[in-house]
């Protein structure tokens, strides 16, 4: 039999950090030194709603959920990591073997919560098309009366495969990409560009410090907030580096005990300086088997020189180097992410109202407003281009 407990308390929950740990099965989103940041940065407009599953004392299953209210759609229940932050490859943490029997535990629970634990719609966004103990989730959940979830499309993910080494990694890349890498290696070599990592928890937290005024410098160029235009925001991504720094990635081979390899950082905040000046950077993560680029920020002076493909010829080399299999891009579909060997990971966001009349009156009203919006931006923008 399998029990839930829905935990609404943060000491409770980082009780939980081995089994997050342990059932992340090596998701560097999925464990407490990324969620709680999350967490202690947004608390203002959120309430843990964290469903742990037992089979007798032992976890088995969690699904780190989080509660917001507005008076539009009620009390909706998202990913913990979700928001400005936009955390992939989200949902149930489970072993292979229990998913299924989780899954249904989880969608159970859900549609029979208690009043206290009561909600009226689901907003999952970062859903990945091939997740396993989610899609179970997502049929179970459906096959229980009055259920039914809508799955819109959301920013795809891509990750190159590192597999052979650097030649077959550049071999797999058009004749163009491939010049272009090799002219940012070549620039790099020659001692006009150099690519530094941090060391330290301080030095990689200077090393945000520029990433971020490159990041909203480039932003607001083109007349956009960028991320750190909240100060949630700031503090979640320095509260992350931190608590990454003091959770070390270890292969899942090696031991607790055993000492580390020589780069057994999670966290990797990376500089490229031209002439001595800071012309890009970037913060990666340790993600199961390869190293995921999470946040970057390109200095506008150097457009010209390509700080970009700089940066990224520097971290892909340094992720073969590590022995990582792949490089992540994650979410977005920009070009050049094809261009440098992703593949597409479909994500989506799932939509669901509660079984309840008043939920699904309050999604009906959700939809409708936008709708709206929808058309009225399409409308400007259509307006804005015949003038």
């Amino acid at each position: 039999m399998i029990r839930i407990e829905c935990v609404r308390d943060a000491a409770r929950l980082e009780s939980l950090t081995s089994d997050f740990d342990r059932l992340s099965n090596g998701a560097a989103m999925q464990r407490l030194s990324w969620l709680m940041p999350w967490w202690d940065a947004y608390q203002a407009i959120h309430r843990l709603h964290v469903l742990v599953a037992y089979r007798g004392e032992s976890v088995c299953g969690i699904f780190p959920l989080a509660e917001t209210t507005s008076a539009l759609t009620g009390r909706s229940l998202v990913f913990m990591g979700s928001g400005k932050v936009c955390s992939d490859d989200m949902g149930i943490l489970a072993e292979p073997a229990d998913s299924q029997e989780i899954a249904m535990a989880f969608a159970t629970w859900l549609v029979e919560s208690p009043d206290c634990c009561r909600w009226d719609h689901l907003d999952l966004d970062g859903v990945r098309e091939l997740n396993q103990t989610m899609e179970y989730f997502g049929q179970l959940l459906e096959a229980l009366p009055g259920s039914q979830i809508d799955r819109e499309p959301s920013p795809s993910c891509w990750a190159a495969s590192l597999a052979g080494g650097q030649d077959a990694y550049l071999s797999r890349l058009s004749k163009r990409a491939r010049k272009i890498l090799c002219e940012a290696e070549s620039f790099i070599s020659s001692g006009n560009g150099t690519f530094e990592i941090a060391q330290s928890q301080e030095q990689a937290l200077e090393f945000a410090r520029e990433i971020e005024r490159m990041h909203q410098a480039r932003w607001k160029e083109q007349g956009i907030d960028g991320c750190f235009s909240t100060n949630e925001f700031h503090e979640f991504l320095n509260n992350a580096i931190r608590t990454m720094w003091l959770d070390p990635w270890r292969p899942e081979h090696v031991a607790t005990e055993a000492v580390l390899p020589t780069w057994s950082q999670r966290v990797l905040v990376g500089l490229v300086r031209i002439n001595d000046t800071v012309a890009a950077g970037s913060i990666c993560i340790r993600d199961r088997d390869s190293l995921a680029m999470y946040l970057t920020g390109m200095n506008p002076e150097f457009a010209e020189s390509r700080p970009g493909w700089m940066l990224n010829t520097c971290f892909i080399k340094h992720a073969i180097e590590i022995g990582c299999a792949r490089f992540d891009f994650l979410r977005g579909d920009e070009e050049y992410k094809e261009r440098l060997g992703g593949v597409r990971a479909v994500q989506h966001r799932w939509v669901v109202p509660a079984n309840r009349l008043t939920s699904q009156m309050r999604n009906a009203a959700y939809r409708a407003a936008v709708s709206v919006k929808k058309w009225w931006e399409t409308k400007a923008s259509t307006s804005t281009q015949h003038v």
